[in-house]
């Protein structure tokens, strides 16, 4: 999977090629990534951008890209991470099929929990607002203060 863009090859974050050997190279080893109307192009491991080898990966990992099929493989129990939000995201990434797996109770209460963070941004933006008002009230006591004692 490729982790780093190179447009000179035509290479995206996210674009996943399968390495085999090449027939039209005398068996080297080379990496295919799909190419417009069904085709394949290669290229040599060595050409290639920052990747990583993805056996698997994560609906995390899959935002951005397409797939004609996919498989999404539940726990076999629910837990925070396991949204609809998430499930969403794995549903959104094919074109024309995804296979399920795992327990309809996980799946149930996947579609039934939203996704609820807590990045603390809320209290923060009341506390730059408190001080804010805080700073602002201070600034005017102080200009009324300066005024009388004129």
């Amino acid at each position: 999977m490729v982790l780093r863009n190179d447009p000179v090859l035509r290479l995206f974050n996210g674009d996943i090629g399968i390495t085999l050997p090449d027939r039209a190279a005398e068996g080297a080893l080379r990496v295919f990534f799909p190419a417009p109307h069904g085709a394949w192009r290669a290229l040599a491991p060595a050409r290639l951008p920052e990747h990583q080898t993805a056996y698997a990966m994560t609906v995390h990992k899959a935002q951005g890209s397409e797939f004609d099929h996919a498989l999404l493989l539940l726990p076999d129990q629910g837990g925070r991470v396991l949204t609809r939000e998430l499930l969403y995201t794995a549903v959104t990434r094919v074109r024309q099929g995804l296979t399920l797996c795992g327990p309809a109770a996980v799946l149930a209460q996947a579609i039934a929990q939203p996704t609820w963070r807590q990045s603390g941004l809320q209290a923060r933006l009341l506390e730059a607002r408190i001080e804010a008002g805080i700073e602002a009230h201070d600034k005017a006591h102080n200009e009324a203060h300066d005024e009388s004692a004129k």
